[in-house]
């Protein structure tokens, strides 16, 4: 399956040669990842991909967070900077080195069991205006203006920003999150492997 990535989507300031890298990557290496239901849709959770791939690189701490965006994403700043910090994460970034065919695959589990977790957490919230949005996904909201004017809309990212700090307070699953990622990565792994000596 191909998918369709948008730049404006990254929640970190990129160049165009990581976006095309990673475009590639998704495209061609990991086209046979299929993502599971979850609170944000697919599309979404690619970006997610992307971010997370991101997050991976050895200069990663130079990634820079958007400053513009992390006032419409909180909670989703929230989230990543738990998973930057978790030793789990540390040790999946030592283990690929420069292979960024698997950190693709590392970044798509990730991002596959983030959005299972979300839903898990925060599948009340899905009928809100921000998940129900079909005029535009998720990740670029921030463009549509008229919704940052709305009182509703700015009380539904509050809400959601206030789940997630609920959420991510359950350290034991939030765990879970690595541990399920791996699980996946080494089935996909498998299967490949199969498909190869077919």
């Amino acid at each position: 399956m191909k998918y369709t990535l948008t730049k404006d989507a990254s929640l970190f300031f990129i160049d165009g040669n990581q976006f095309e890298e990673f475009s590639q990557l998704m495209n061609y290496t990991c086209e046979c990842h299929r993502f599971e239901q979850g609170l944000l849709e697919v599309e979404d959770v690619v970006h997610n991909s992307f971010n997370l791939w991101l997050m991976m690189q050895p200069v990663s701490k130079e990634v820079m967070e958007s400053m513009e965006k992390t006032m419409y994403y909180t909670g989703d700043f929230l989230i990543f900077d738990a998973i930057r910090k978790h030793k789990i994460f540390h040790q999946l970034q030592k283990s690929v080195g420069n292979d960024e065919v698997r950190k693709c695959k590392i970044a798509t589990c990730l991002a596959n069991q983030l959005n299972i977790w979300l839903l898990e957490k925060m599948g009340n919230l899905k009928t809100l205006s921000i998940f129900q949005n079909h005029s535009t996904t998720y990740f670029l909201l921030y463009k549509r203006h008229d919704l940052w004017e709305n009182r509703l809309f700015l009380d539904e990212i509050a809400l959601y920003t206030k789940h997630i700090t609920s959420a991510l307070s359950d350290q034991l699953r939030f765990e879970q999150i690595f541990i399920r990622a791996a699980s996946q990565l080494e089935q996909l792994t498998s299967f490949e492997t199969e498909t190869k000596r077919a």
